[in-house]
């Protein structure tokens, strides 16, 4: 693929987002059996000793409005580097009990039935490192055995668990052999937790198929209340010199004689009566879930380069922050050191609360429960920064098992996904590349050359429909990607509910060599997507700089112009030498992200309601 004289044209038209999909261009990249048609000569391998080397427009500058996250290096556009944000961190992972029953077994014993118990087997590495997790009671004389006895077994979503089951006919000691070995079937984890009853096949190695085993899923996970508050400042006390004040206030439980810090609020500057953004916090985290615990309330004046001053303090209880509801809910603020100096004193501001509202809050695994669907989008950078894929050095070369750092980033995220997909056909697109017959450059193109249906069946589809892509398709640019998310908006809003009547939710994986070159673009994008039922996942591949990538990052940056979190970025190299790693770390978020979004809109999991 040579350079082209003038740069990148710009498509005319290009793929325009349409309902019902993306009509075949006149004279480019029509839908043809067989998939793309090949280019004349296909790719040529570069001059002896040399790489393709094809430049790229500098990636676009950060927002003029971008500020540091604030749980890393404080509040508001000054920074704030002395306040840390308070995050009260709720473990991710459930537990998920399994019963089973059996129907049809192998009948080993002469004189009578079977007397069938089951041992279940776990392992979070692979399929050949099991452990005995847990086994049931033994059911004598019965071929159609209901087993009473549940396993418990930890659930963490970005973990994929191996399970394996194996059924024997105990009639003495309970320790099996070949002989009394009735069947296998293995499963995974979130197999069984989508499915709810999943039914396997009992396989003998000798012996062949004979019956089958049910497993049902059922999870222990507490609702939690979920609690937002919003405070404003009054007439508050002017600490600063050469300016008013710089207020941020902190919530504290009092529990055991101890106050302890729960929340933090961002730091208002230079005002005498702030208004802070909403703080949401579980009931559990800020009183226990006891109405009446008292609650202690400091509002400080922020200084860069001291300790924060104290204006004043308040105590209340949460049973007197739901009055507000029905009443006028303020308190005065005291400053215990002023108010022991005058006599006078009355207070040193008012702290009035805006609103309380308090709504259930349903796990992850509820709603998984419920039928939740995920759904997978995957799209692949074609930027020629890439290298030319004839070339070893090329982030898109593939080695002799047709394996690149782009296809172990899909395939260990693939894993995890697939279990909750039912139909696991995912939509797979490409950007930045020229498309035959005219080269023309398109920034949200089917891998499978099928614009009506980009969908490719099973992570091998995927992987195989990319492999077909880059034999056809010429590495180009820039490296756009508001386009693809605008794409996945679209069609994580048309997928919302599954055809039969469940919730769906859609995760946008962008695979990428480098930062994006219509960064404010993507910005914008993402701001939309944040109202729609979606994840986006960022796989850096290569050694590139993507450290403006951070203020894609929700962990990373500022969230006041974002209704929620839903970007997560990770560099490849980072866990090249553990895929696995790499989408625990990339899919971590991922529970509480869902949660967040159904949350907000008042969507309960199936069958159940939020208030």
């Amino acid at each position: 693929y040579p350079p082209q004289q003038s740069g990148y044209p710009p498509q005319q038209g290009g793929y325009p987002p349409q309902q019902g999909g993306y009509p075949p261009q006149q004279g480019g990249y029509p839908p043809q059996q067989g998939g793309y048609v090949p280019q004349q000569g296909g790719f040529s391998a570069p001059p002896s000793g040399q790489s393709w080397n094809v430049a790229q427009p500098q990636p676009a500058p950060l927002p003029v409005n971008y500020t540091p996250n604030p749980e890393l290096s404080g509040h508001g556009p000054a920074g704030a580097g002395g306040i840390k944000a308070v995050q009260a961190k709720g473990s991710k992972a459930g537990t998920v009990i399994l019963n089973f029953s059996c129907r049809g077994l192998r009948d080993r014993d002469v004189l009578s039935k079977s007397d069938p118990q089951i041992i279940l087997y776990t392992s979070v590495k692979d399929r050949a490192n099991y452990t005995v997790k847990g086994r049931t009671e033994r059911v004598k004389n019965n071929l159609n055995p209901v087993f009473g006895t549940g396993i418990e077994i930890p659930y963490v979503f970005e973990k994929q668990t191996f399970c394996k089951v194996r059924v024997i006919d105990d009639d003495s000691d309970g320790l099996s052999n070949d002989a009394d070995n009735l069947g296998e079937a293995e499963f995974t984890l979130g197999q069984a937790v989508s499915k709810k009853t999943l039914e396997l096949e009992l396989v003998h190695r000798r012996w062949g198929p004979k019956g089958t085993v049910l497993v049902n899923a059922s999870h222990t996970t507490s609702t939690k209340e979920i609690i937002t508050l919003q405070f404003e400042g009054a007439h508050l006390d002017k600490k600063d010199t050469f300016g008013k004040s710089d207020p941020f206030l902190e919530i504290f439980k009092c529990t055991g004689g101890q106050a302890a810090l729960v929340k933090r609020s961002e730091v208002c500057y230079n005002t005498l009566n702030p208004r802070w953004r909403p703080i949401e916090i579980t009931s559990s985290q800020l009183c226990n879930g006891d109405e009446n615990m008292k609650l202690l309330i400091k509002v400080y004046d922020y200084d860069e380069a001291s300790s924060p001053d104290i204006i004043g303090s308040c105590y209340t209880t949460m049973k007197e922050l739901k009055k507000v509801k029905k009443e006028l809910v303020e308190w005065d603020l005291i400053n215990e050191k002023k108010q022991a100096k005058k006599k006078n004193y009355k207070n040193s501001g008012k702290l009035k609360l805006l609103q309380c509202v308090s709504v259930k809050s349903y796990s992850f695994l509820d709603y998984i429960a419920s039928g939740l669907q995920l759904n997978c989008m995957v799209a692949f950078d074609f930027t020629a920064s890439n290298g030319h894929p004839n070339d070893p050095a090329s982030l898109h070369h593939l080695n002799n098992q047709g394996v690149n750092q782009y296809t172990m980033a899909w395939t260990s995220i693939g894993q995890v996904i697939q279990d909750y997909d039912w139909d696991k056909l995912f939509p797979s697109y490409g950007f930045g590349g020229a498309l035959p017959p005219n080269n023309q450059v398109s920034f949200e193109f089917a891998l499978n050359a099928n614009a009506q249906n980009p969908n490719c069946a099973g992570i091998e589809g995927v992987v195989s429909a990319y492999q077909m892509a880059l034999q056809n398709v010429a590495l180009s640019g820039p490296t756009n990607c508001a386009p693809i998310i605008r794409t996945a908006t679209r069609y994580a809003n048309s997928n919302a509910t599954t055809p039969n009547g469940g919730l769906g939710y859609l995760i946008l994986l962008i695979l990428t060599d480098g930062q994006f070159t219509d960064m404010n673009q993507c910005v914008s994008a993402i701001k939309q997507a944040t109202s729609s039922p979606m994840s986006i996942i960022i796989v850096g591949v290569g050694n590139a700089d993507f450290s403006s990538m951070e203020y894609l990052d929700g962990d990373r940056t500022s969230q006041a112009h974002r209704e929620r979190d839903i970007v997560q970025f990770v560099p490849f190299n980072k866990y090249a030498h553990n895929p696995t790693l790499l989408a625990r770390e990339l899919l971590a978020e991922l529970p509480q992200q869902v949660e967040k979004y159904f949350t907000s809109r008042k969507i309960a999991p199936i069958g159940k309601k939020m208030h």
